[in-house]
């Protein structure tokens, strides 16, 4: 593996997986799926491939104790804190001017802090795939292969092959599509050659910041500046000016879409993206599923996190039910996505002892 470097994005709220993750706590920083948090697995299956002196994470403010109580073996000058949320385009581009500074040679993989991924061994093919296509000059995301005509992802269509010895094959880009609706899904299904946008990427640090210099001027202007200051006193009021400055979007709109020199990897992973309680249902299993231990009558398809309790299912169907000591959650599995609505509410009501 040549000297490839991770960024682990860890900010977002996780507020469809309320009332497990919380603003002080949210769904990266919990242990949803085994023993470990989605952040802790998240570096657990990258250091035998980028070892820790090669990983950095970008965060707001609020995670940085968080962060480094899950992660102490990460260096305290690798964390990346940003002021205030302004999109990913301008998270990733604060934390380029950090690793431009550290290796302007650097290739990068940006990985987010909450997903799942079942195959290793074939992510780490995926990831070598891909670097080789970055140190090409290419902008590579991995596009999961899709379980189905799924409208809660944006999709990728990958164009011809490119000539590269890798493990994994790498397409061009032909187009990004917005989350679509049931049919336009179901259409690029059944054509092929389509694949769920991860937003996971892979690229040079100076590649990048030439996209941002061409796509997102006042973003680029930002991470000079800041690239010049890392590690100077003057670093905090370069960034306190910067930041506000920066383009408030997401890198896919923002560079991804409009870029060239975009290719793609198939990546059969065994990825999830646990986004709701539903999406984390299914990885637990799509049978009745408890946290300690559940009884079923003529019910099916259930999930709940109880800690300490038996749960017992009678006569209801996909069902999710999750029991925190200051809030039970019940919702069907089809509507489990306006949990957020839930959220919002109480925002709105300023019951912040619930937030």
């Amino acid at each position: 593996m040549p000297r490839l470097y991770a960024l682990i994005l860890s900010g977002g709220a996780g507020t469809r997986l309320w009332p497990r993750s919380r603003k002080a706590q949210p769904k990266q920083f919990l242990d949803l799926i085994g023993e470990r948090t989605l952040l802790q697995d998240t570096v657990e299956r990258i250091v035998e491939t980028i070892p820790t002196e090669r990983i950095f994470a970008v965060a707001p403010p609020e995670h940085r104790v968080l962060i480094h109580e899950q992660l102490p073996e990460l260096r305290a000058d690798h964390l990346v804190v940003e002021p205030y949320p302004r999109g990913n385009a301008a998270a990733i581009a604060l934390a380029m001017a950090a690793l431009q500074a550290f290796d302007p040679d650097a290739v990068v993989a940006v990985l987010p802090s909450d997903h799942v991924v079942e195959k290793r061994s074939k992510f780490r093919d995926v990831l070598l795939a891909a670097t080789a296509a970055a140190e090409q000059g290419k902008l590579v995301t991995l596009g999961v292969e899709p379980r189905g005509p799924d409208t809660g992802f944006g999709y990728i269509e990958a164009g011809d092959r490119l000539e590269l010895k890798a493990p994994v094959p790498v397409h061009a880009v032909k187009r990004f599509v917005e989350k679509p609706k049931r049919d336009a899904a179901e259409k690029m299904i059944a054509a092929g050659g389509h694949y769920w946008n991860a937003g996971m990427f892979v690229w040079r640090t100076g590649d990048i910041v030439a996209a941002y210099r061409e796509h997102l001027p006042k973003t680029a202007k930002a991470i000079d500046a800041l690239a010049e200051s890392v590690g100077s006193p003057r670093y905090e009021s370069v960034l306190a000016d910067a930041w506000e400055e920066t383009d408030r979007t997401t890198i896919d709109y923002g560079v991804l879409e409009k870029a060239d020199n975009v290719a793609v990897v198939p990546a059969d992973i065994g990825w999830h993206d646990v986004g709701s309680w539903t999406r984390l249902a299914e990885i637990v299993g799509r049978d009745n599923w408890s946290s300690d231990g559940h009884v079923a009558v003529a019910a099916d398809g259930n999930y709940a996190w109880a800690p300490g309790k038996l749960v017992a299912f009678v006569g209801v169907d996909e069902l999710v039910l999750v029991d925190t000591p200051d809030a039970i959650l019940v919702t069907s599995k089809a509507r489990s996505e306006e949990v957020k609505e839930v959220v919002d509410r109480l925002r709105r009501e300023e019951r912040e002892d619930l937030l």
